[in-house]
């Protein structure tokens, strides 16, 4: 594992040449894991915040939450509701910094595979969507009548469209190298 983190990291703007599976896999699988512990230290201070205006909320309210209309869902307080703003910076950073670690292992391991790099990109714009209109398509929701929202289905249909892209992709990175030289040079060592 130590090996394939150091050699991409060594390789880590070099998107020539191929990368064998064994080389990819363990340094794609420790850049997740990483990025997911960073996102979640990110939240804890952003679900403590909230647990505390939870605890206010109901010392302040022994009653309960306002009952909702008859055939209405609830509708939560506004302070109940995450800050999630706080969050979304740092977060866009992580994913930022997650991308440049895969850029050129994954343009590398699509080389192996005799495939050009672009087809790491195939999840990219459906991702670049779902920020651009994630925050609206949220909102619609928080409203009574939101289930039929247009915005509400274009951001489910992307979801859908992104992870499928997403499946393909991982699919294209885990299949079997081309046997000895294909267009992108000779073939790289096994491990």
């Amino acid at each position: 594992m130590f090996r394939s983190i150091g050699h991409n990291l060594a390789r880590l703007t070099d998107f020539s040449g191929r990368e064998s599976r064994g080389l990819y896999w363990p340094y794609a699988i420790s850049v997740f894991v990483l990025a997911m512990l960073a996102g979640l230290l990110l939240m804890v201070p952003v679900m403590t915040d909230m647990m505390q205006r939870m605890v206010a909320y109901m010392q302040a309210h022994p009653e309960g939450l306002p009952k909702p209309a008859p055939g209405q869902p609830p509708v939560f307080p506004p302070e109940l509701m995450p800050d999630i703003g706080r969050m979304i910076v740092p977060l866009a950073i992580v994913n930022l910094v997650s991308l440049l670690f895969y850029a050129a292992a994954t343009v590398r391991r699509l080389h192996d595979r005799d495939r050009t790099g672009w087809w790491a990109a195939l999840p990219l714009p459906f991702q670049l969507l779902g920020v651009l209109i994630g925050r609206r398509a949220m909102e619609a929701l928080m409203h009574p009548g939101a289930a039929s929202s247009p915005l509400a289905t274009l951001s489910s249909l992307n979801s859908l469209l992104y992870w499928a892209a997403f499946i393909y992709l991982i699919v294209l990175l885990a299949g079997e190298a081309t046997k000895g030289p294909n267009r992108f040079g000779e073939a790289p060592p096994l491990s």
